[in-house]
């Protein structure tokens, strides 16, 4: 993992309203197992619920529309932009898959232009993926990375093209939009609606049903204890320090402090299990108003995510920074770091100095 300064840390997303300050949210419930989408009127839970929230929510699948069906022995859901597959033989981690619809919707366009394959090396803007003989260049290529890479969307099948007016690449589960008119913003890059092309291509039933009465309306407070209630400083805490940062990992919520006095909290995304945030008592060393990052496994999870806000440095190449990629905060998403939203992250930046203790706890 590593940045133009040293390792580094981040990725993956869901579009979710952040809290900024001291907002509200549901505390004290137990997780729920299932939840009602009234965008769509239908129901996710138990290991599609968690693989949903888990790897990037509305943003990357969007909304069920679909219950649980069988599909040649095998059950399925489909989404919005994709449809998951239950393998319970698989290994763990595995037991979730996705569909290849990108391949299958564009079964018979191998002889187009922009499915044949090419002849390339990887350069500063696009990566080559052998595997599939295509490349995956600049926006899309940052997209691809941030929202889980291979392991998601599977290899490019195309190289990018024009349909009905709008630059797309296929890959072998999904398909990239390219929105100038929205540059600057989340959704810049979106992802086809291709679920919904197949479900409808398949006679697949998408009506509305009626929630149930113990069934809650999803809502991404109902995983989190609530964080923002918090006024004292717990037990160990630095509060001898005159400004110090707390990074609470279990509840994805970061607070900033005053000696004894809460002046600033944020829900925030912090490492993967198999990436974790570091624990302990750090300090900021190094301030950047912005760097690129770069880190990962080529065809598998890398990642170069540029022009990354307000970065604070606070061991080798963890840092707390502004995060434009994703909007899935309360969730782990990185590979490390603490990803903060951009005015959170702005703040944070003004207000601590190089020196300031950063303590991260479970």
């Amino acid at each position: 993992m590593r940045s133009r300064i040293g390792i580094i840390v981040s990725v993956l997303a869901l579009v979710v309203v952040a809290q900024f300050s001291f907002g509200a949210s549901s505390a004290g419930a137990a997780e729920p197992d299932r939840v009602y989408f009234p965008q769509t009127g239908h129901t996710l839970s138990y290991g599609f619920l968690q693989y949903w929230l888990n790897n990037g929510g509305v943003t990357v699948f969007g909304y069920p529309i679909s219950e649980e069906r069988n599909e040649q022995g095998v059950t399925v859901q489909y989404f919005e932009r994709a449809v998951f597959e239950w393998h319970p033989e698989a290994p763990p981690g595995w037991q979730v898959q996705l569909r290849r619809l990108g391949s299958l919707l564009t079964a018979g366009r191998m002889d187009e232009p922009a499915f044949r394959p090419v002849q390339a090396q990887s350069d500063a803007a696009c990566e080559y993926f052998p595997q599939t003989q295509h490349r995956l260049c600049n926006g899309f290529r940052s997209f691809w990375n941030a929202h889980g890479g291979v392991r998601i969307f599977g290899y490019p099948i195309s190289e990018e093209l024009t349909e009905e007016g709008r630059v797309v690449q296929y890959f072998e589960r999904a398909r990239f939009e390219w929105w100038p008119e929205l540059a600057g913003t989340p959704y810049e890059i979106q992802i086809s609606l291709l679920g919904r092309t197949l479900a409808n291509a398949n006679g697949v039933d998408t009506a509305p049903i009626p929630q149930s009465a113990d069934t809650p309306t999803y809502d991404p407070a109902l995983w989190l204890d609530d964080p923002t209630t918090v006024r004292v400083p717990p037990p160990g805490a630095p509060v001898n320090e005159p400004k110090w940062v707390e990074v609470d990992l279990s509840h994805q919520y970061l607070r900033a402090w005053e000696y004894g006095t809460l002046v600033f909290g944020t829900y925030v995304s912090t490492g993967v299990p198999a990436h974790p945030t570091p624990t302990g008592m750090f300090r900021v060393y190094r301030k950047l108003p912005y760097d690129d990052m770069q880190g990962g496994t080529p065809g598998i999870d890398y990642y170069y995510l540029p022009r990354v806000p307000d970065v604070l440095y606070f061991l080798d190449g963890y840092a707390l920074h502004g995060t434009y990629w994703h909007h899935n905060f309360g969730h782990v998403m990185s590979h490390g770091c603490v990803n903060l939203p951009l005015d959170a992250a702005a703040w944070i930046y003004s207000w601590a100095p190089v020196g300031t203790l950063v303590w991260i706890h479970q």
